[in-house]
């Protein structure tokens, strides 16, 4: 092994001239911005970043081992662009190449921090909003150094990722891609001079290109191993990360499975890019991949690297076709039903319907009819929060009893199934009763895609809409009700008795409308007493007979009755 270093000027450039590439079995980028902008930092500062690890080869060497390479990716997107596209056959001619086999999530920090940018998505908006995903870039604080304080807690941040349509107007913040566009310090001060910079601004900024530009102080030390044949540097790839601070277990189970695979990974990677894409829109991960083989190969669903023997690995390779087309088709059912990545519970609970369609069951209507049923269950009573691989390990031997090319997908499949805490697939009078105390979220959801069946909801974006409008109840007449009464009803108004899903656009008209009002337009509420009055200070009764009404549905939908 030699030890060298480099600057971090020399490793974007041999990134962007394709002399530095990422092995197949590498994971993707999965730092988040605070981690991106805490490195940026700890190298400002001149605190350590470790060691990388540089497996040096050639062209010849590349070719002869058919040897499947990734590029850095630039512009993360956590929707849209958040896997490491495959290199294209190497056209140069540089005497090395470099393979990144430890400090990837480091040098993908620094490749995005210093020429591209990150997007991950906004809490509370919809994933498939764009919106939800702005584009930010690093900046780097010219006055940090004159303005840290004392306290931890408080202290102003050298580097900050700032959305591109909201980067403060002055000369305090700079974009750190700008640097490289410096050659030489002259450069640093005609553009101080220019821009009419502070002494302290001019210093951090000289001290920031100097980190970027110099091998001395060296800032990237690492060690490359060359003249070792590939079998041995996938060894020590695998030795490096599990050991330390390592790999997740999906990401050394997804290394192993595609040790014996070439290839593999962009088959993978494909397959989520697609199922994601479906719909409202997906977060499949490969986690659910790796654990979705794990299920149709019958293979130990514990997560471990050892439940992918050679010959489990070799079934999944040669079935994945008809894996691929499994997943597809369950994802097709979960778009027909409304599900989007905003309203999963458990991407898990969705791995038995897959088994049951690989298994040669059908997705057509009356087995979709089934999952909507199994998945409000599923989610109702947590059966895949808990102990998840037991909860699959149960489910496929029961799957494996049924039927499945002559039967449609149906919760009596896992009637037998009884799973740690006591938990099982059977709904009770009580649950039935207990959920109309929910309010407005998740469950109401699953609960109303239950009570209204008839819906398009993989055609139409559907809301939930309050019967009431929520607002009304904020203007209730004081004279005509005690509080008491008034503080009761407001706990009621988000229950799902006074719920209903209502077509987004048609939800946003009726808005504050009053139910009287909208009746009288046309306008139909399912499950309510066509003798009960809608009128708001009716309310209570109309609430009370609306609440029976629905618990009489769940109960017929849960063979209760």
């Amino acid at each position: 092994m030699e030890y060298k270093t480099i600057s971090i000027r020399e490793v974007i450039t041999k990134i962007n001239n394709k002399e530095m590439y990422l092995p197949e079995i590498q994971r993707g980028f999965v730092w988040k911005e605070k981690q991106v902008e805490k490195l940026f930092e700890s190298i400002f500062v001149g605190y350590p970043i470790g060691t990388l690890l540089f497996w040096k080869t050639t062209k010849k060497d590349i070719n002869d081992n058919e040897l499947v390479l990734y590029d850095f990716i630039k512009d993360f997107h956590e929707r849209d662009n958040k896997d490491n596209k495959k290199a294209s056959e190497i056209a140069s001619n540089y005497d090395s190449y470099y393979i990144v086999l430890d400090g990837q999530q480091r040098l993908s920090s620094l490749y995005i921090g210093l020429q591209g940018s990150l997007a991950y998505k906004l809490p509370y908006l919809w994933w498939s909003s764009d919106s939800a995903f702005p584009q930010k870039k690093l900046f780097f604080n010219l006055d940090a150094l004159g303005l840290v304080d004392d306290e931890e807690d408080n202290k102003i941040p050298l580097f900050k990722f700032f959305d591109v349509t909201k980067v403060p107007e002055d000369n305090l913040w700079f974009e750190v891609s700008k640097v490289l566009q410096f050659e030489k310090l002259s450069e640093i001060i005609n553009y101080s001079n220019t821009n009419k910079l502070t002494d302290n601004q001019i210093n951090n900024l000289t001290k920031f290109w100097e980190m970027i530009n110099l091998e001395n102080p060296p800032i990237i030390h690492y060690l490359t191993i060359q003249d070792t044949d590939y079998d041995d540097v996938l060894n020590i790839f695998v030795r490096l990360n599990s050991s330390g601070t390592p790999l997740s277990k999906p990401d050394l189970l997804f290394s192993t499975m595609l040790l014996d695979w070439n290839g593999g990974r962009e088959v993978i990677e494909k397959l989520i890019k697609k199922i994601n894409n479906k719909g409202d829109k997906f977060n499949f991960s490969k986690d659910f991949i790796m654990r979705t083989c794990l299920v149709l190969s019958g293979a130990p669903v514990n997560m471990k690297v050892e439940s992918f023997k050679k010959e489990k690995i070799e079934f999944i390779r040669d079935n994945f076709q008809q894996i691929s087309e499994s997943i597809e088709k369950a994802v097709d059912s979960l778009v027909e039903l409304g599900y989007s990545n905003d309203n999963i519970l458990s991407y898990n609970a969705i791995i038995p319907y897959i088994y049951y369609i690989y298994k040669g069951g059908s997705n057509k209507k009356d087995s979709v009819d089934g999952l909507r049923i199994y998945l409000a269950i599923s989610f109702l009573k947590n059966i895949y929060g808990v102990a998840s691989n037991s909860a699959l390990t149960n489910t496929r031997a029961a799957i494996d009893k049924f039927n499945c090319a002559k039967k449609t997908f149906n919760t009596s499949i896992f009637d037998g199934v009884h799973l740690v805490g006591d938990r099982e697939f059977k709904i009770t009078k009580e649950d039935v009763t207990s959920y109309m105390d929910r309010e407005k979220g998740l469950y109401t959801f699953y609960l109303l895609t239950l009570l209204y069946p008839d819906l398009k909801l993989g055609q139409i974006k559907f809301h939930q809409d309050h019967v009431h409008p929520y607002v009304s109840f904020d203007e209730l007449d004081s004279t005509k009700l005690s509080e008491t009464q008034i503080s009761k009803w407001k706990e009621m108004r988000n229950t799902l008795p006074n719920l209903q899903l209502l077509e987004g656009s048609e939800n946003e008209s009726k808005n504050r409308v009053p139910l009287a009002d909208w009746i009288k337009a046309g306008n139909k509420v399912l499950y309510s007493d066509k003798k009960e009055s809608t009128d708001l200070y009716n309310f209570e009764k109309y609430y009370e007979k609306r609440k029976q009404n629905m618990i009489s549905k769940l109960l017929e939908i849960f063979n209760l009755k």
